[in-house]
C-alpha cells in the first residue's frame, strides 16, 4: 500500500509543477517572445505543439490525446501488475505517469491550440532542441529509470543463468 500512496503522491507533484508552469507561461508571455539565460542555451518561451513528441504530426490534438490515454492506463496497468515494485521503479512509474497526466490535461483545456511548452536549449545556428515542459522532462525521466531496471535486471539474470542451459546449476 506504501508503494501506491508513494507513487500517488509523487505523480500529483509532478502534475501540480506541471500545470503551475504552464499556466505561469500562458499568463506571462505571448507567443513568441522569450526571455534568453545562459547566453541563450536556455530559452523560455509559448509554444503550442498540436502535435506529438518533438512536435511531429503537428495538427492532430485528438489522434495525440487518445493515444495518451491508451498508453497511460497500460502503464497503469503494468504498474498494477508489477510484482517488483523497488523504489526505483516506483519513482519512474510516478514521473511517467504524472507527467502524461499533465500532458493529457493541457490537450483537454478548451480553446488551447495544443500542449504548452517553454523550455528550449540548444545553440542558435549549430542546434537547438525541440521545446519542452515539465511533463516531457518528467516522462523522459521516469522512462531512462525504467530502462535503468531493465538494463540491471538483464545483468542479473545473465549472471545467475547456469552455463549447460538445464535450469540446475552442477
Amino acid at each position: 500500500m506504501r508503494n501506491y500512496v508513494f507513487v500517488l503522491i509523487a505523480s500529483c507533484t509532478v502534475i501540480t509543477l506541471d500545470l503551475v508552469t504552464k499556466a505561469l507561461v500562458v499568463d506571462y508571455f505571448q507567443t513568441g517572445s522569450s526571455i534568453d539565460y545562459l547566453d541563450g542555451f536556455l530559452r523560455m518561451s509559448l509554444v503550442y505543439n498540436q502535435g506529438g513528441v518533438f512536435g511531429i504530426l503537428q495538427g492532430k490534438k485528438i489522434f495525440f490525446l487518445v493515444l495518451s490515454i491508451i498508453v497511460l492506463l497500460l502503464m497503469v496497468i503494468y504498474y498494477i501488475y508489477e510484482k517488483n515494485k523497488n523504489r526505483l521503479f516506483n519513482a519512474s512509474m510516478a514521473l511517467i505517469i504524472g507527467g502524461a497526466v499533465g500532458n493529457i490535461t493541457d490537450r483537454l483545456i478548451p480553446d488551447r491550440p495544443g500542449v504548452v511548452d517553454f523550455i528550449s536549449v540548444g545553440v542558435d545556428g549549430i542546434y537547438r532542441w525541440p521545446s519542452f515542459n515539465v511533463a516531457d522532462s518528467s516522462i523522459v525521466a521516469g522512462a531512462f529509470l525504467l530502462a535503468v531496471i531493465f538494463i540491471r535486471e538483464e545483468r542479473n539474470r545473465k549472471k545467475f543463468k547456469p552455463v549447460d542451459g538445464s535450469g540446475i546449476d552442477q
